[in-house]
């Protein structure tokens, strides 16, 4: 178990990727908030440390979403043009005692490391832990994680 006590996946999940964006909690909330309007839930929102006055930012969403993010990029796109692609699964795990755990994560990036899974994003709460892998990857990380929590 080791503080995890669920693992989960979502397949069928699209990366938007804003390089370079606008360094500014109000550009951020720019950004998202066209996608909001547009009734696009999006997911794993992950934010690189500042470059000067610039961030890189993404955020995972259903590829089911494709037409409706394309209809609504030309109002986010402030900067640089984003980077969109799919072909990606969601893994989730999940535990409530990862409050008081040491080494979850690195359990986890060292089980999907020794089956050579790679990560695209990750992001974290304390109960919660999403990678983002490419689809094809999935089984093999899954039965990876499972073992490695002993789930």
């Amino acid at each position: 178990m080791y503080g995890v006590s669920k693992i989960s996946s979502e397949q069928n999940i699209m990366l938007t990727t804003f390089p370079g964006a606008r360094y500014s909690a109000q550009s951020l909330a720019d950004h998202l908030e066209v996608f909001a309007k547009s009734g696009i839930v999006v997911d794993m929102i992950c934010q690189s440390a500042p470059r000067g006055d610039v961030v890189d930012f993404s955020f995972t969403t259903s590829y089911d979403n494709f037409s409706a993010v394309m209809v609504a990029l030309p109002d986010a796109v402030h900067d640089n043009p984003p980077l969109i692609s799919g072909g990606y699964s969601k893994i989730n795990l999940f535990g409530e005692e990862m409050v008081t755990s040491c080494g979850v994560a690195a359990r986890a990036l060292g089980a999907l490391a020794k089956v050579g899974v790679e990560i695209v994003l990750i992001t974290t709460s304390d109960l919660d832990i999403s990678l983002l892998i490419r689809q094809q990857d999935e089984d093999t990380a899954l039965d990876a994680l499972k073992a490695a929590f002993e789930l």
